[in-house]
């Protein structure tokens, strides 16, 4: 679950050839789009698929971000980030877990960190244009890392992301497609990002910090 909101915060928030020079300013126009928004609430849609294992599925999933904030609805699941706790609330069991995040989390949760994700621990291609796309390959500079790439396609007239593809080591493949990004009305109050446990006195609370 970490996984999908640290590609959903690449997305929102990015979103030594002459391929990676125009990788780079690709990239750096949707995040500056995206930055000048005071928050940020996106309509995706998630799939999970293992081509090897004939595994396709797909699930309708929303997220909001402010600042440091987030809050991600997705496989039934509600994960809140208040800027100190992690809340995973799962409805089905009636069961919330309450972490602190680690340093690592931190560091990729973390939108207002991940703004420069894409110039300090990838090299960048620009693989393509066509009809008005580009798409960009990131290589992670860590190989121990879980994935071998991530594609992401850029509708060049507005510099919107449009698709966000994880290529994982052991063939399972996660894809991100962005249905909508915009500013929420209202704007959010920092409760927003916070579960109140003392409004849902029905669900057992496992505080893991």
């Amino acid at each position: 679950m970490h996984y999908i909101i640290t590609l959903l915060s690449f997305i929102a928030f990015c979103l030594p050839t002459l391929g990676q020079n125009e990788a780079k300013t690709v990239l750096d126009k949707s995040a500056a789009k995206i930055k000048a928004l005071p928050a940020v609430e996106i309509q995706f849609t998630l799939t999970m698929e293992n081509k090897a294992e004939n595994i396709n599925e797909e699930h309708e999933g929303k997220a909001w971000m402010k600042g440091n904030l987030y809050k991600l609805n997705v496989m039934d699941v509600e994960n809140y980030y208040d800027g100190t706790n992690i809340y995973t609330y799962m409805p089905e069991v009636q069961e919330v877990n309450i972490k602190n995040p680690s340093d690592e989390e931190e560091d990729m949760l973390n939108p207002t960190k991940i703004f420069d994700i894409h110039n300090t621990g990838f090299k960048q291609q620009l693989i393509s244009t066509t009809n008005g796309i580009a798409y960009i390959e990131l290589y992670p500079i860590d190989l121990k890392k879980n994935f071998v790439k991530i594609g992401i396609r850029v509708k060049t007239a507005d510099s919107s992301i449009q698709e966000v593809t994880s290529f994982g080591k052991d063939g399972n493949n996660l894809i991100i497609t962005i249905n909508s990004i915009k500013q929420p009305s209202p704007i959010p109050a920092d409760s927003f990002f916070k579960f109140d446990t003392a409004k849902h006195a029905d669900v057992e609370v496992v505080d893991m910090r």
